[in-house]
C-alpha cells in the first residue's frame, strides 16, 4: 500500500487527539524524527512516499505517546535555553518557563562581573548548563538523586566535554563545603494535593521526588532558603524557581534581601532572586 507523510501525518494526529492536548504538533515532531528531516521540510514533503519500514516505526512512537509518554522521553530530547539536552525518566523534562532562571543567573553573573556557581537540584544538568553556556562560569552540578547525575554527567560531557565541571551528589548543601557567587535552583515545588490533581497527561512519567516537595509543596524551596546563606559570597545571589502559588510564602530570610520576583508569560510569580548581605 502507497502512503504519503501526509497520510501518515494524519494517522498520527488522529491517534493522539484523545490523549495529547497538541496532536498535530506531536504527531509532525515524531514524524520529523523518523525521517530525518526538519519541521520546515516536512510541510514540502507532504506528497512524498514513506515506505513500511518508516511507517511502522512511526507508529510505534504514536502509541507510546498515545498513553501519556512525553515526547521528550521518547526522543530523549529535549531543547532548553540555547542546546538540546538528553533526557529519560531519571529527571524532568525541562520546561521553558525555567529559561527565566537561567536568564536572571546570567544577568547577575555578567553585571556584577561574578563566576562562582552552584545549581543544586540539577536533574539533567539544563539549568546550570546553560548558563555556562552564556558565561562560562566555574560550575558545579549537584543532586540528591545518582540516576539523575548520570544524565547530568551525559550532558556536562556532550556539551563541555574540554571543560572541567563539578558533580556532586548532594541532598541539597549537606555535601557541599565551598561558597558561591550564584546558587540556582529548580527544587521540587508540587504539594501532596498537587500530585494528585496535576500528575497526568505524561506527568504520572516523570520522577516523583523530583516533583513533591511536601504538604504545601514549599517545604524544599525553605529549607534551600534558610541555609543558602552559609554557601553564598559577600553581595552573592539565590536564584528560585517557585510553584503556582510559591511566592505567597516568600519573605526576606536572615541575611538574604528579597530583590524581586520575575512573572513568566503566564503571568505566574515564576523565580525568586535573593541577594546576602551580612
Amino acid at each position: 500500500m502507497t502512503r504519503t507523510v501526509n497520510d501518515v501525518l494524519k494517522e498520527g494526529v488522529q491517534s493522539l487527539k484523545e490523549t495529547s492536548e497538541t496532536p498535530q504538533l506531536d504527531a509532525e515532531i515524531l514524524l520529523c524524527e523518523v525521517l530525518n528531516i526538519s519541521r520546515a521540510d516536512l510541510f514540502f514533503k507532504k506528497q512524498e512516499t514513506i515506505d513500511d519500514r518508516e511507517h511502522k516505526q512511526y507508529q510505534e512512537l504514536v502509541e507510546r505517546r498515545a498513553v501519556g509518554e512525553p515526547v521528550a522521553y521518547i526522543l530523549q530530547k529535549k531543547d532548553f535555553y540555547k542546546d538540546s539536552f538528553y533526557v529519560d525518566s531519571r529527571v524532568l523534562v525541562p520546561r521553558p518557563e525555567t529559561e527565566i532562571l537561567v536568564e536572571e543567573a546570567v544577568e547577575f553573573l555578567k553585571i556584577n562581573k561574578k563566576t562562582k556557581v552552584l545549581d543544586i537540584c540539577c536533574g539533567s544538568g539544563c539549568v546550570g548548563l546553560s548558563i555556562k553556556r552564556d558565561t562560562n562560569c566555574d560550575l558545579t552540578l549537584s543532586d540528591i538523586s545518582k540516576d539523575a547525575l548520570e544524565v547530568t554527567k551525559i550532558n556536562a560531557e556532550k556539551l563541555f566535554s574540554d571543560k572541567e565541571i563539578s558533580i556532586v551528589q548532594s541532598d541539597l548543601f549537606g555535601n557541599i563545603s565551598d561558597k558561591f557567587d550564584v546558587i540556582t535552583a529548580n527544587p521540587p515545588y508540587l504539594s501532596e494535593k498537587d500530585m494528585n490533581v496535576y500528575c497526568k497527561n505524561g506527568l504520572e512519567y516523570e520522577p516523583e521526588e523530583a516533583l513533591l516537595s511536601g504538604k504545601t509543596g514549599f517545604e524544599i524551596t525553605k529549607k534551600i532558603i534558610d541555609q543558602a546563606s552559609e554557601y553564598l559570597n559577600e553581595n552573592g545571589s539565590l536564584i528560585l524557581e517557585l510553584g503556582f502559588e510559591g511566592a505567597q510564602f516568600l519573605k526576606n530570610i536572615q541575611d538574604l534581601k528579597l530583590e524581586k520576583v520575575v512573572k513568566d508569560l503566564a503571568g505566574i510569580e515564576r523565580v525568586a532572586v535573593f541577594t546576602l548581605h551580612k
